[in-house]
Formats: structure tokens, C-alpha cells, sequence
């Protein structure tokens, strides 16, 4: 661990001590004993993080038991109902003490403040210590927190929001009912589980999906290589230039790997054609937004919203472009990021029939298209986020990379 990482878990014990060390009424050791069972059980159910990691219940379990136990128990119970496959030490030692902590914390709030407001200050403190904790970890680590919010767990918050519920009925019925009441309890939250890790898998198989679509359209070109990962990177900045929300810019991001997938329909002799290309040949090639439109209709159902990215991202914002011949603002916005980000890349790319253009070349010719080819919004936002020397605004510079 480097020095902050160090400092944040050295932080973390502390703040865990003052639970332990805090005076609160006596509790008995086998109710300790059993919401820490409860929470090592839930705990070995667990659902992979789109990145690395992985979520657990057992935050069902530890939200429980913070509305029973207090703050100097329920951060014990936090800390050892964890549970890891091949633990590292420090990461063990890290992960027990925030989820301890978090515990703990949520406990405090639960005690301090009168219904109906108790329960709901509790679960937003257990999941911001949580959250904010991880989030200062990776950020020790040299990592951008806000992209990891928005890869790893933003989606997450959906799912805690739902089953925080469960955790105060947990509470509840154990107050009121006792032991076995908390038993049949868990059997919706088992449920869910498995509702939400198939939910994961499957996007993790549509995004395996998209990769291999992209990986076979730059396979078939050599002079493309990379292409639809730069488009994306582009996209991406102009996008968050621009404000655009996480959902819009995920997205997004999807329509530029996947804008040119229908190119897979368009043959090798005309892709890799170093001469001009006969009308025929033109033809077949403006079709590729249809194809990849066609192509990817299966998947709008888990990617809802690409489509018209991958449709439209040759229209012209005077409405000479194609397949549709849409102008201005009829052009759907994360189609008119895609534009300018492609026309980037293809201006700086080498291709069989010229040279590629320097980053200072291709800016003045976008800047020159702006209100013609493409959105001046979009352009403007572009040009800044081209002043501050972004990986991509090289090609020879973002395929060291990737």
C-alpha cells in the first residue's frame, strides 16, 4: 500500500475504535454471534463489479444489525461477517474495518434520530461511508474516482436503494418476532440475488458481444486498427465537455465502438480499395449505418438508445449527409458527437490512398466545417477539450495506449 492508502486505513481504525471504546448499554454475545452469521452468510453471495471486484448481501445483513445492535457491536459484527476468497492481508484488514465502520456508523445515526427519519439517515451513512471509503482507496491508488463511479458503481446504487428496505424489515421482525423471522426474511433477498447477478452476467455477455463485434470489423482492417476505440475516447470527452449524464454518456460510448459494425457487410475489395471508389462502390459503402442498424437490432433491448448513434453519424448538420438526409438539430445529439469524433480520427489516420493529417490541421478543417458539416456546439466543445492534449489527439500517441 502507498502512504494515502496507508493514512485513509490507519483513519478508519481509529474511527472504528471510538465505537469500540464509546459507552453504550450491554448487549448479549449470542445476538452479537448471530447477526454476525447472518452477515458472513449473505456475504458469501456475491455479484462481480463491471470492472474488478465484487458486491456482496452482506450489506443486508450489516444494515440489519445496525438497527439492533449498537454502534460498538454492529461495527464488530460488520468486521467479521466479512468474507473473501484468497484474502490478501492488507485488503483484508482495509475491507473489514470500512464495512465495520460503516456499520458502526450507521448504528450511531439509527440511535440518534427519532423515527421516521432514522432508518433512511442509516442507510445513506452505511452506504456513503462505504462508498466514499472505496472511493478514496483507488483514488490513493492513482485512479479518477469519477470514472470509477460512474464504471463500477453507480449501478450499484440501484440495487442498494432497492434492498435497504429488506434490511430494516430484517430489523424489525427480529425485534418483534425473533430469530426465525429473520430466516424467512433472507428467502427474497436470496432471490434477488440471483436476480441481480443473472442480470449482471448478461450484460457482461452483451459488452463481450460488442467487443467481438469490433475486434472482427478491425480485423478485416488494417488501416483501421483502433479506430472505433479512439472514436469512442473522443466521443467520450466531448460528451462530458458538453454535460451530458452518465446514463447518455455510457451510451454513447457503446454507439462509437459500435458506429461503423456495418461495415462487416461491406466487402474486403472495397473497404481496403487504395483508388476512388466507383459509384456502385459508394453506394454499397454509405449503406453501412443501415446495416449496422440491422445488425445490432437484437441487442437494443440491454442497449436501448445506440441506435440511432449508428444510424445517423454521417448525417450533416446542413442536411446533406446520410442515410436520411437529416439537418441540424433533426440529427440525434449523441450521432453529432459521433460525427465530429470519426471525422477526427479518419482525418489523422494514414489510409492506402493519402497521408494523415496533423491534430493542427484536422482542428482547422472541423473548425471550418462548423454550421456545414457539423454541429457548432459540438465542435466548440471539441476544440476545447482538443486544447488540453488529450491521449487521443496524437494516433501514434493513443495506440500506445490501448
Amino acid at each position: 500500500m502507498n502512504a494515502r492508502t496507508w493514512v485513509l486505513t490507519a483513519f478508519l481504525a481509529v474511527w472504528g475504535l471510538g465505537y469500540l471504546l464509546g459507552q453504550y448499554p450491554p448487549q448479549g454475545l449470542w445476538e452479537v454471534a448471530f447477526w454476525a452469521g447472518v452477515v458472513f452468510l449473505l456475504s458469501l453471495m456475491d455479484v462481480p463489479l463491471p470492472l474488478a471486484g465484487r458486491v456482496t448481501m452482506g450489506f443486508v445483513g450489516a444494515l440489519g444489525a445496525s438497527t439492533v445492535l449498537f454502534p460498538n457491536w454492529a461495527f464488530v459484527v460488520g468486521a467479521l461477517g466479512y468474507w473473501a476468497p484468497r484474502p490478501v492481508w492488507y485488503k483484508e484488514v482495509f475491507n473489514r474495518l470500512q464495512l465495520g465502520v460503516s456499520a458502526g456508523t450507521a448504528s450511531y445515526i439509527y440511535f440518534s434520530f427519532p423515527p421516521p427519519w432514522s432508518f433512511p439517515l442509516a442507510a445513506a451513512a452505511y452506504f456513503l461511508v462505504n462508498l466514499l471509503s472505496v472511493l478514496l482507496l483507488f483514488w490513493g491508488l492513482g485512479m479518477d474516482p469519477k470514472h470509477l463511479w460512474r464504471r463500477q458503481y453507480r449501478h450499484f446504487t440501484l440495487a442498494y436503494l432497492g434492498l435497504s428496505p429488506l434490511a430494516f424489515l430484517v430489523g424489525e421482525l427480529y425485534r418483534t418476532l425473533g430469530v426465525w423471522s429473520v430466516l424467512v426474511v433472507l428467502v427474497p433477498v436470496v432471490y434477488a440475488w440471483q436476480m441481480w447477478r443473472h442480470q449482471v452476467r448478461l450484460l457482461q455477455a452483451v459488452n463481450a458481444v460488442i467487443n467481438s463485434l469490433v475486434s472482427l470489423l478491425e480485423a478485416r482492417d488494417a488501416y483501421t486498427a483502433r479506430h472505433s476505440q479512439r472514436v469512442a475516447a473522443i466521443a467520450s470527452d466531448i460528451a462530458r465537455e458538453l454535460g451530458l449524464s452518465p446514463e447518455e454518456l455510457e451510451l454513447l460510448e457503446k454507439a462509437a465502438l459500435l458506429h461503423d459494425i456495418g461495415k462487416v457487410g461491406v466487402p474486403d475489395a472495397v473497404l481496403g480499395k487504395a483508388s476512388g471508389l466507383s459509384r456502385e462502390e459508394w453506394n454499397l459503402m454509405r449503406s453501412h449505418p443501415l446495416m449496422g442498424e440491422a445488425l445490432l437490432s437484437p441487442l437494443f433491448a440491454y442497449l436501448g438508445g445506440i441506435g440511432p448513434g449508428v444510424r445517423h453519424h454521417h448525417e450533416r448538420w446542413d442536411g446533406r449527409g446520410y442515410p436520411d438526409g437529416l439537418a441540424g438539430l433533426e440529427i440525434p445529439l449523441l450521432a453529432r458527437i459521433i460525427a465530429v469524433a470519426d471525422a477526427y480520427e479518419a482525418m489523422t489516420s494514414d489510409r492506402p490512398y493519402r497521408r494523415g493529417k496533423s491534430p493542427e490541421e484536422a482542428l482547422r478543417e472541423i473548425k471550418d466545417l462548423s454550421g456545414i458539416q457539423f454541429d457548432p456546439k459540438v465542435v466548440a466543445a471539441f476544440e476545447r477539450v482538443w486544447s488540453k492534449d488529450p491521449s487521443w489527439k496524437r494516433r501514434e500517441r493513443f495506440l500506445t495506449l490501448v
